[in-house]
């Protein structure tokens, strides 16, 4: 994959040309369903067409709310091919998170999945707009008072709904449209206009509107896969929800940009993913810390049985050199480091393909995409850093976000005088730009004037042989101001105490680095973003209460 191939393209141009020369090739699979790229493409200009006759023009806001299936790629690329902005939106939402979503982002059209999960969406969906029962089904016009941009709500299952299309025959609504007429809106959209307006997960605070474009996907993305060989021989581990950055990148965009197949799964459920790999020969995964260790520690994984795994990346969360090598060993990947964020297209570093195991366990990688810098520089000072000190990482280019949705100030705020975009994360560069990440500058924990970088704790502590890994944060404390706290998780049947832990510390780090709290907590009790981040805020208000520190 050439980096320049698709340069002045926009999205579906790309999709298409793909799918041309793929036709009958499968583009995705998800419980025993197969679609091939042609029948994808078509169905993607039927959804196209349908949403013209609903009124969604260029620049109009379309939300996707579904776990990750067929119908999900299909929505997306028929709301791209108009010159609309696809909005993601979690299925984890609740009404007030919906609510909030559809009108910051003043939706026009909103597409949701009846049930999953065991949740019931539409009774969230009729929640949250309930003059919906006195629409009429399918009107297109529907008027709600607390979200007077909101005028389509399409539903996909098997029943019919008051106010909502279904999804089914929505489809095939706009079957009046001729395909010269919607292609010649596609043809006509610029590679650099704003493609999706993705609401960041966040660990802390509200989430921004970010907006990116069509060429800032496939220019990172396209890189990307040239780095990881991929082709339209392999097929993709398509886990992560596709309603983030990491699942809509990693899966759906690679897979258009080479023709590779996605095995789409609604969710991480360890053992059906495992019998997934064995039975598609999945070849590339991209997930989170947090996935990697469910699959290695289920019952049923088997060395033998994930061979055809080749390739892919831990990302969205710090990750130790011990984990690295054991993933490399047990599947049998050539794993690389990545680091990026949503305002960056997902990816600012990313390792090469010869570095040696030891560079991909300890570092992200270096800098990747064609005309864009990243350095490290003093989060008080903004003078740039030497090589080996730990500060804030930045970078400036093409790569970074056009702004916050309707929030100028905000993106003044995380930008410098010279345009530098402050991630708010700490690393190092060493002399070759490779970069360590370090962690949220907000995670460092300042105890009696000293600094504390909680990455370095974890690692440490997670050499432990009961440990699984190591969650460290800054408690409260009158004297030092903070100190440090650490929640535990054990390895499957090994006990670990928390004085095994103070004497495991005790004459190999500084004293002030050793946990004043420990607690053992279970996988399950981990708060994560839906990307696997940890929420260390919540979990800081987890030790105020279980070690009794409320003011």
């Amino acid at each position: 994959m050439q980096k320049n191939d698709f340069k002045q393209l926009n999205q579906p141009q790309v999709m298409d040309q793909t799918a041309l020369k793929y036709p009958e090739k499968e583009a995705v699979a998800y419980r025993g369903r197969r679609m091939t790229w042609k029948e994808l493409r078509l169905l993607s200009i039927k959804f196209a067409k349908a949403l013209m006759k609903a009124g969604v023009k260029k620049g109009d806001r379309v939300g996707i709310m579904m776990t990750n299936r067929p119908e999900w790629m299909v929505a997306r690329m028929g709301i791209l091919r108009l010159g609309a902005w696809l909005v993601p939106l979690n299925t984890r939402y609740k009404t007030y998170e919906l609510k909030m979503l559809l009108e910051r982002a003043e939706v026009h059209t909103l597409v949701f999945i009846e049930s999953a999960l065991g949740i019931d969406f539409v009774d969230i969906v009729n929640k949250v707009c309930p003059q919906l029962r006195e629409c009429e089904t399918g009107c297109g016009t529907i008027e709600i008072a607390d979200l007077p941009h909101l005028k389509n709500v399409v539903c996909l299952g098997g029943t019919d709904y008051p106010g909502m299309y279904n999804f089914h025959q929505f489809v095939e609504s706009g079957s009046d449209i001729s395909d010269s007429e919607l292609f010649a809106i596609t043809e006509y959209i610029p590679p650099d206009n704003v493609s999706i307006l993705l609401f960041t997960a966040g660990t802390t605070g509200k989430p921004k509107g970010v907006l990116l474009t069509h060429s800032q996907f496939i220019r990172v993305f396209s890189k990307v896969c040239g780095r990881f060989d991929l082709t339209s021989d392999d097929v993709i581990l398509g886990a992560a929800p596709f309603y983030t950055n990491f699942g809509l990148c990693m899966a759906i965009t690679v897979s258009e940009i080479t023709g590779a197949k996605v095995v789409a799964f609604e969710s991480f459920d360890s053992g059906e993913i495992l019998k997934g790999i064995e039975t598609h020969k999945i070849t590339m995964f991209a997930g989170t810390p947090a996935m990697y260790y469910m699959l290695l520690n289920h019952d049923g994984f088997d060395e033998n049985k994930v061979k055809s795994m080749r390739v892919g990346d831990i990302a969205g969360a710090p990750v130790t050199p011990e984990m690295i090598r054991e993933v490399s060993r047990k599947f049998g990947m050539h794993l690389f480091g990545m680091y990026g964020s949503t305002e960056t297209s997902g990816a600012i570093t990313l390792s090469e393909k010869d570095d040696a195991v030891e560079l991909v366990a300890n570092t992200v990688g270096r800098n990747f995409n064609d005309g864009c810098e990243t350095k490290i520089v003093n989060p008080k000072t903004r003078e740039d850093l030497p090589p080996g000190h730990v500060g804030e990482i930045v970078t400036r280019g093409w790569h970074v976000t056009q702004g916050y949705y309707k929030d100028p100030e905000l993106f003044a705020q995380a930008k410098d005088k010279e345009g530098w975009f402050l991630t708010g994360d700490l690393g190092s560069m060493d002399e070759q730009g490779y970069v360590t990440f370090k962690g949220r500058i907000k995670e460092l924990i300042i105890s009696g004037g000293m600094n504390i970088d909680p990455l370095e704790i974890e690692n440490f502590i997670a050499r432990m042989p009961a440990v699984e890994t190591a969650y460290v944060v800054g408690m409260p404390d009158k004297r030092m101001q903070e100190v440090v706290g650490a929640f535990v998780q054990t390895k499957k049947g090994m006990k670990c105490t928390a004085d095994d832990i103070l004497s495991f510390c005790a004459g190999k780090i500084a004293k002030y680095k050793i946990p004043q709290y420990i607690s053992f907590i279970e996988e399950t009790e981990i708060p994560r973003t839906p990307v696997g981040k940890v929420q260390k805020f919540l979990l800081k208000e987890r030790g105020v209460t279980v070690f009794h520190l409320k003011g």
